[in-house]
């Protein structure tokens, strides 16, 4: 059985703890996070998934760490097949040079038959995973270009006393190595100067290039800095004072939300101009 890592979710901050892999051994390391939140109104379902990058010494390159949850959202119960191991289908994929590559299990992945059932769903309920992918079998001097996470749910539509149609509901959603942000879609510089009485001024600038893209956010210790977007250039540029929650200044929380409600969270490095 491979190790099981342990996080919580909290005021959206992401924290990571990993146990070693053996006794010879150097523990995982988490590199990156990201998270994806991903509506579905017709259907009455939501997606989220957490992905973590961990650097494990046992093989020699980064592991994914993919938790999906996915909740009914709706007002009534919702059908779903599990024609695989899990309730959830998760694939994960590198792409490189046009040519692509589907990420393997750990080979200490216990092997389960898949067996065709109907499940369901119920009013706030969820369905909740937890799966790793390797990158150790991927050719020795490939470097991505990027990675695609796809999810989903075969749900069963219609009156249950007829014959129901078989619908996929599926989230993919395309991230970087080391689950940076994608300049493609946003660029950000954020830096802070120490104040008197434990405040930090933030400067956060940047651009946006993708025109779905809704609302940005950013988090720093327990205030929320909102991004205005110029809607001609997707510039922006905001200057703070926050207050300091702790004896350092180590991240900020990142919170990009696209016009379809899809919401992906960066933890990002703000550089210190004190020092």
């Amino acid at each position: 059985m491979f190790r099981k890592f342990v996080y919580s979710f909290v005021c959206v901050l992401l924290f990571m703890t990993a146990g070693a892999v053996d006794v010879n051994a150097a523990p995982p390391k988490v590199t990156g996070t990201l998270f994806i939140e991903k509506p579905f109104k017709k259907e009455g379902l939501r997606f989220q998934a957490t992905v973590t990058e961990i650097d494990n010494p046992k093989y020699d390159s980064p592991v994914y760490h993919v938790n999906t949850i996915v909740t009914n959202i709706s007002r009534k119960p919702i059908t779903y097949t599990t024609g695989h191991c899990y309730g959830v289908t998760t694939r994960l994929e590198a792409y490189a040079s046009g040519d692509s590559w589907e990420l393997p299990y750990p080979e200490d992945e216990p092997a389960c038959t898949p067996d065709i059932k109907e499940k369901t769903l119920k009013p706030g309920r969820t369905v909740e995973q937890d799966e790793y992918f390797r990158t150790d079998e991927l050719p020795g001097d490939l470097t991505p270009d990027h990675f695609q996470l796809n999810s989903s749910v075969n749900i069963l539509v219609g009156p249950e006393d007829k014959e129901r149609k078989e619908e996929i509901v599926k989230m993919q959603t395309k991230f970087l190595p080391g689950l940076a942000l994608n300049p493609d879609e946003i660029e950000i510089q954020s830096e802070s100067s120490e104040l008197p009485k434990s405040y930090y001024e933030i400067n956060a600038t940047g651009k946006v290039s993708n025109k779905e893209i809704k609302r940005v956010t950013l988090q720093v210790f327990n205030t929320l800095l909102t991004l205005r977007i110029d809607s001609k250039s997707g510039e922006f540029s905001t200057k703070k004072k926050v207050k300091a929650k702790g004896p350092s200044l180590q991240a900020g929380v990142l919170e990009v939300t696209y016009k379809d409600g899809t919401k992906h969270i960066y933890n990002i490095p703000i550089k210190n101009t004190s020092n």
